[in-house]
């Protein structure tokens, strides 16, 4: 049998509830795209419908049997997109040309916060990016990708806060007007996530694919440092408008944030930016500037690369305190360099959207 023929014989074997019909008869399968031994499977179902607990599951069982096929999504919608055309033919049973295509639909712009190595900041970044945007007037959320070391719970002050599930769905915690969503609020906080790459995969794609996303102007994505399997399972399952890299001035961050550069351009993901971390630190005594971490590194980086350069940011007692407290400096008035610098880095970066 050749791909398609596969395809639908899988489809044919699950059951549409307790009806005589399969799923394909029942006409819920509404798309199917195929990349190497990745696949995503759109499904329509009503918002209250029984199955959308069950049919996922069985769809990634009988998908998973082909030969081949080692990855698998399963999107489950309540009616199909509205862009596409009504005269189009349903891609339902065949096997399509990959194509990025995801979830997170009900968002105008996804961006990914990303650094080539750990300890830069970029969890704070995203946390008072994300804050400062809502201080723009926007509509934010925020997901927190980072598998192995979730912090945005500790960040927002919501540690041990579980979600709540509602008709299957996780409904996102809300804190300072963020709808987050984060593993750290779903696993015991010193547990260890001692997975193997799939298993990150599959992770990710649960939380994407159960939270009831209430959508918005901007969702912004913490992701794990480096370039690795959280990263290019983001690439694939959701279309993003562009990263935003975080790196301190020190030639060593700089070098992994290269990485991280090059890493989105070969997954067609635009680089809105490189944000400069810990820039320098400003004594609240003499109100000398101090480049602890040397300074303008990351500035003269994104020269070189040909990228924007969105802002720097001080080091300050107020933003350590605020990460550490759950209460961070963009959730109050602020009145600091770090303040203003999150406020340009966010401006900026809608100016790059925008273009």
């Amino acid at each position: 049998m050749d791909l398609q023929q596969q395809f639908e014989a899988a489809f044919g074997r699950i059951p549409f509830g307790d009806s005589s019909q399969n799923i394909l008869e029942a006409n819920i399968v509404y798309g199917c795209v195929v990349n190497d031994d990745f696949v995503k499977v759109t499904l329509i179902l009503p918002e209250n419908s029984d199955l959308r607990s069950s049919l996922p599951e069985l769809v990634e069982m009988e998908v998973k049997a082909i030969p081949t096929i080692e990855r698998v999504v399963v999107e489950v919608l309540s009616e199909p997109p509205q862009e596409e055309e009504e005269s189009e033919p349903k891609p339902s049973r065949r096997a399509q040309q990959p194509k990025r295509t995801s979830y997170l639909q009900n968002y105008d712009n996804i961006i990914a916060v990303a650094s080539g190595k750990g300890g830069v900041g970029k969890s704070t970044v995203s946390v008072n990016l994300a804050l400062a945007l809502i201080q723009m007037g926007y509509k934010v959320s925020l997901f927190d990708a980072d598998i192995y070391g979730p912090s945005l719970p500790i960040m927002l002050g919501l540690r041990h806060e579980k979600p709540v599930v509602s008709h299957n769905r996780l409904m996102p915690l809300n804190k300072y007007g963020l709808d987050l969503m984060s593993i750290g609020n779903l696993v015991d906080e010193s547990s260890s996530m001692v997975w193997r790459g799939p298993m990150v995969h599959q992770a990710l794609e649960q939380l994407l694919r159960d939270t009831q996303w209430p959508g918005g102007d901007f969702i912004i994505m913490d992701l794990p440092p480096g370039t690795g399997d959280a990263q290019l399972t983001l690439s694939q399952t959701v279309e993003i408008s562009g990263a935003v890299i975080v790196s301190t001035p020190q030639d060593v961050a700089l070098l992994d944030a290269t990485k991280a550069v090059n890493m989105f351009s070969k997954v067609d993901i635009d680089i809105l930016g490189i944000v400069e971390n810990m820039s320098f630190f400003v004594c609240p005594h003499c109100e000398k500037s101090t480049p602890i971490f040397s300074q303008y590194g990351a500035q003269r980086e994104a020269e070189k690369l040909d990228v924007p350069f969105l802002g720097a940011v001080p080091i300050e007692l107020a933003l350590r305190q605020g990460g550490d407290s759950g209460k961070p400096l963009m959730s109050r008035e602020a009145n600091s360099a770090a303040a203003d610098a999150f406020l340009t880095i966010a401006q900026n970066m809608v100016k790059q959207l925008e273009e």
